[in-house]
C-alpha cells in the first residue's frame, strides 16, 4: 500500500482545520494541532527523501562495482540502472580489447627485439674480422651495431614493464643477498672496466631476504650500470648491504654529479632523464624497471646523495612475507 503523498495529507489537514475552527471558534487548539502535524509530515517527507537518495547512491555504487540490480521494474531507478549496467559492460569490453591489443603489441615488440639480436651479433662478428687497414668503416659498423643492440635491449625491458610480465613471473623466496650482489656486479663489470671503475662491496655476513633472484639481479644491475655511467673515470662504485630488522637495505653509491633533490622522485618515471644525463647513453627505462621489480615484491626504492658528493640509490627488500601485508594493514588503519 502506497503512502499518502505529503501534499495531499497537508490538504486534508487544512480541511480538518477549517472544520474544527467552525466548532471551536476563538480556540488556538486546532491551529496548534495543525501546525504540529504539518511540521511532522514535512520532516517525515524530508527524511524519507534523504533515505531514498542514500539508498539510490548505495545501489548505484554497487552497480559500478559489479553488483546486480533489478532491471525488470518499470521506474526511473531501473531505467538508470539499465543505463549504468550497459555502460559498465561496454567499458569492460573496451578495456579488455585495449588490454589484449596492448599485450599483443608489447609481446610483438619484445619478439622483434629478441629476433634482431642474432643478425646484430653476426654483423658485429663480421666487423671484428675486418682488417683495421680498411678504413673507419669497421669502427662505424661496430658503433652502430652496439647502438642498435642497446636500443633493442631497452625495448625488451620496456615491454616487460608494459605487458605485466613482471608481476606474473616473480617468485620471491629466501635467497642470499651476497649472491645477488655478486651477480649484479659481475654483469656490470665489463662496462666498468672500460672506464677504469672499480667496485667495492661492504656486506653483512649471512644476509638473506625474500626476492626473485633473476628479476632482482636485473633490478640491482640497473643501479650498478647507472652508477658506472655517471661515475667519473678511474673512480669507485660502492655496494653496501645492511640488515634493518624487517628488511635488507642495499645501497649503490657513486662519486658522480649526483641527483638534484627536485628530480629524486621524477627519475623513477618512464623515459625521464635528469639534467645531468647529458649525452650519456640511455632512454630512461632502467630505473623504472628497477622500481617495478622491487615494489612488486613488497619492497621500495630510494634516491639520495653521499656526504662526499655523488648519488646513492637504495632498494629495500623484505625479510618476511608478512612485511608487505603489515604495511597494507597499517595503511588501511590510517585511512
Amino acid at each position: 500500500m502506497k503512502a499518502i503523498p505529503t501534499a495531499l495529507a497537508l490538504i486534508l489537514l487544512s480541511v480538518l482545520l477549517v472544520l474544527a475552527n467552525q466548532y471551536r471558534l476563538g480556540s488556538v487548539v486546532p491551529t496548534a494541532v495543525y501546525a504540529v502535524l504539518a511540521v511532522g509530515l514535512i520532516l517525515r517527507s524530508a527524511l524519507r527523501e534523504k533515505k531514498k537518495r542514500a539508498d539510490l547512491v548505495v545501489r548505484l555504487n554497487a552497480l559500478f562495482d559489479g553488483g546486480e540490480a533489478d532491471l525488470t521494474a518499470e521506474n526511473e531507478e531501473s531505467a538508470l540502472a539499465r543505463r549504468v549496467v550497459l555502460t559498465r559492460k561496454a567499458q569492460t569490453v573496451r578495456e579488455e580489447k585495449l588490454r589484449q591489443g596492448y599485450e599483443h603489441l608489447s609481446s610483438l615488440v619484445s619478439d622483434i627485439a629478441h629476433q634482431s639480436k642474432t643478425p646484430l651479433a653476426s654483423i658485429r662478428m663480421t666487423a671484428e674480422t675486418l682488417d683495421s687497414r680498411e678504413g673507419p668503416e669497421r669502427e662505424v659498423i661496430r658503433a652502430q651495431t652496439d647502438r642498435l643492440t642497446f636500443l633493442f635491449d631497452a625495448l625488451v625491458k620496456l615491454s616487460r614493464c608494459e605487458c605485466g610480465l613482471i608481476d606474473g613471473n616473480l617468485n620471491p623466496r629466501e635467497n642470499s643477498v651476497e649472491e645477488l650482489v655478486c651477480r649484479a656486479v659481475s654483469d656490470a663489470l665489463p662496462a666498468a672496466e672500460k672506464r677504469g671503475i672499480d667496485f667495492t662491496a661492504d656486506l653483512e655476513e649471512g644476509l638473506t631476504a625474500l626476492f626473485d633472484p633473476r628479476w632482482t639481479a636485473e633490478a640491482l644491475f640497473n643501479l650498478c650500470d647507472n652508477a658506472v655511467k655517471y661515475a667519473p673515470e678511474n673512480s669507485v662504485v660502492t655496494v653496501t648491504a645492511r640488515d634493518l630488522g624487517t628488511s635488507v637495505r642495499i645501497d649503490v653509491s657513486d662519486r658522480g654529479p649526483g641527483v638534484p633533490e627536485s628530480e629524486r622522485n621524477e627519475i623513477w618515471k618512464r623515459f625521464h632523464r635528469g639534467a645531468n644525463a647529458g649525452t650519456l647513453p640511455g632512454v630512461g627505462i632502467g630505473l623504472t624497471l628497477t622500481r617495478a621489480i622491487v615494489t612488486a615484491q613488497g619492497g621500495r626504492t630510494l634516491c639520495g646523495d653521499t656526504p662526499g658528493g655523488g648519488a646513492v640509490f637504495s632498494i629495500f627488500l623484505p625479510k618476511s612475507a608478512n612485511v608487505s601485508k603489515q604495511k597494507e594493514f597499517v595503511t588501511a588503519r590510517k585511512d
